[in-house]
């Protein structure tokens, strides 16, 4: 059983800072069968469910079980340290300009999935794995154009450095982790299941991946962080393979303005330079 025991005191970034700290005190009933226990994940699910009904933002802080006196806090990567950018980061832009709309698009779609990914990496790795899948998928499929499985596979291991296999004990290894990878996509996409636990151990001992058993199968889980940097490495060797086309230019001030756009009826006479408002336009069922 959970309770929300009570509010603790909470310092504040900023004036506008509105975040409260509260108690959620667990009463573990313990069943002579059962052999083990996972308090996080239990109150994991307790604040996703707050998080529903009361329609607010909640994180997880820290932990104490019984009477230990230590406390579990939640760690944080280490992505963000000395900024260094490619050394030929203009010939990047120039490539990524040079690019079809079309391709340009969904490239974008990735770099944005790749953000989200890292911005949640701590928090929610399943999403952010899941995340990482996808930035991929948003361009193999106009590269490979094969089947899902292929596009995503064949995209990274076409575009990722060598470097990458030759960190791995032998080039047999990458495959098996980028195959395994897509199978976590999947699994968490139709069956509902969270990150591997070998993912999750191998990010705490800072491995690229653990070998693990799943009834008697053995696997090669991936860890985020090391699928993280597989994702951005693909992601920037794909561009760096374009030509520069002078004579085509893609347009990004363009590109944000068309996703900035929606077409809509209007509900009476607009005039030339008329501010519309809500009241001009026709949005619900009912005006048809």
């Amino acid at each position: 059983m959970a309770n929300i025991k009570s509010a603790v005191p909470t310092a504040r970034e900023s004036p506008i800072d509105t975040h409260e700290n509260f108690l959620l005190e667990f009463q573990d009933i313990w069943e002579e069968q059962r052999k083990s226990s996972n308090p996080r994940g239990e109150s994991e699910y307790v604040l996703s469910l707050l998080s529903l009904f009361s329609e607010m933002k909640v994180e997880f802080d820290s932990m104490q079980i019984e009477n230990i006196q230590s406390t579990f806090r939640r760690s944080h990567s280490s992505l963000i340290g000395k900024i260094e950018l490619p050394s030929d980061l203009e010939d990047l832009f120039r490539k990524l300009l040079s690019m079809d709309v079309d391709l340009l698009r969904q490239y974008m779609r990735g770099c944005s999935a790749y953000r989200t990914a890292l911005s949640m990496i701590d928090d929610n790795p399943t999403l952010s794995f899941f995340l990482l899948v996808t930035a991929i998928e948003a361009i193999s499929g106009k590269v490979i154009k094969r089947t899902d499985r292929e596009n995503f596979t064949k995209f990274i291991l076409t575009y990722l450095p060598i470097s990458f296999e030759n960190e791995l004990e032998t080039k047999e290894l990458l495959p098996l982790l980028v195959s395994r990878a897509y199978d976590m996509r999947c699994e968490f996409t139709h069956g509902g299941c969270e990150i591997s636990r070998g993912s999750v151990l191998a990010d705490q001992l800072k491995l690229n991946y653990v070998k693990h058993q799943i009834r008697n199968k053995e696997l090669y889980s991936p860890s985020v962080r090391w699928f993280a940097r597989v994702v951005r490495a693909a992601l920037i060797n794909f561009l760096r393979q374009q030509l520069i086309m002078e004579e085509k230019k893609s347009d990004l001030s363009g590109l944000a303005m068309e996703e900035g756009v929606i077409y809509l009826q209007a509900a009476k006479d607009v005039k030339e330079g008329q501010v519309v408002t809500t009241k001009d336009v026709d949005l619900s069922f009912e005006n048809k």
